[in-house]
């Protein structure tokens, strides 16, 4: 078996592509780290890596209270659970 090399005349290369397929050129649009509304995406990919992590019930708990929260500023309530996961990031750093 051989490989082919296949040639198309330089004006079909660039003719614009269909509108049907258009579609498959477009950039990806990323989901967002926060929603307008100021509220944390926790689905976000940028947080996997975070949430991977062995504190990441922790954060995931701090994050899931910020967008809860009803105090102004937000997340003014959420003191406990980002100092739970500081704590838990802190005591990880020393073993490692």
């Amino acid at each position: 078996m051989s490989d082919k090399i296949l040639e198309i005349p330089k004006n079909e290369f660039y003719k614009s592509v269909k509108m049907e397929y258009r579609k498959y050129f477009e950039p990806i649009p990323e989901p967002e780290s926060a929603y307008p509304d100021g509220r944390v995406n926790i689905d976000c990919p940028c947080l996997h890596s975070a949430l991977a992590h062995k504190c990441g019930h922790l954060i995931r708990d701090a994050l899931v209270c910020f967008n809860a929260s009803k105090t102004y500023p937000r997340g003014m309530d959420c003191e406990k659970p980002f100092m739970d996961h500081a704590v838990c990031m802190t005591e990880s750093n020393r073993k490692s």
